[in-house]
């Protein structure tokens, strides 16, 4: 979801949030408090941006208070991938002395200058810290892979206790990784899976076969 790398939370538009939701179940989000969260991080960012020296050293401090001293040097606080902005570029390929070019070209310059100075998802972390926007947050969370909480973690190797242990030792990496998926994010009972397999004769040839 490259929307969600766009240092200008400004140019980010409902329509974009909206086409981010088709990919996460519908009841995990409402829509409605989804609006509201948008519009009001939203705003946040636009006071914030006029605000302390700009939003780039503030995202930058309160990265580095919330990072452990081990992990401060080790942590990039600007992300040196990002792309410049084409239109500004665009411009340059135009040989002109009016003043709204020069004014154009500063503004470009500067934005590409503060963009290159600061990670998408710790603006993201440091817009949503401390805020009550349910909804925003469990995107933003889908979409950067950020679990809420260490429960879904601990629950994984609860079930590595089981699925790997002294009688099944020889198991293959991959078919453990398969199994953890298949425990993990399936909501199928068994009795349904049963029948599914029931059902499906190609499958069955396959599970007996030595091929799989």
């Amino acid at each position: 979801m490259p929307i969600f790398s766009e240092i200008n939370i400004e140019k980010i538009e409902w329509k974009n949030i909206q086409h981010c939701c088709t990919f996460v179940e519908d009841d995990m989000i409402s829509q409605d408090g989804l609006y509201n969260d948008f519009n009001h991080i939203k705003s946040k960012y636009i006071v914030l941006r006029e605000k302390y020296d700009g939003i780039t050293k503030q995202v930058q401090s309160f990265i580095l208070s919330n990072l452990g001293t081990s992990k401060r040097a080790e942590a990039p606080l600007h992300d040196e991938d990002s792309a410049h902005d084409d239109g500004c570029n665009a411009t340059n390929d135009f040989d002109s002395d009016s003043n709204d070019d020069d004014e154009h070209n500063a503004k470009c310059h500067k934005e590409q200058k503060e963009n290159l100075s600061i990670r998408s998802d710790y603006l993201w972390a440091y817009l949503l810290d401390g805020e009550r926007v349910p909804n925003l947050q469990k995107l933003v969370q889908f979409v950067f892979a950020i679990p809420v909480s260490n429960g879904y973690c601990e629950t994984v190797f609860s079930h590595m206790k089981y699925l790997w242990n002294n009688n099944r030792n020889r198991m293959k990496q991959n078919l453990v990784r398969a199994e953890e998926k298949i425990k993990m994010n399936t909501n199928c009972t068994s009795t349904a899976f049963y029948d599914h397999l029931l059902n499906k004769s190609d499958l069955l040839k396959q599970i007996r076969s030595s091929n799989k």
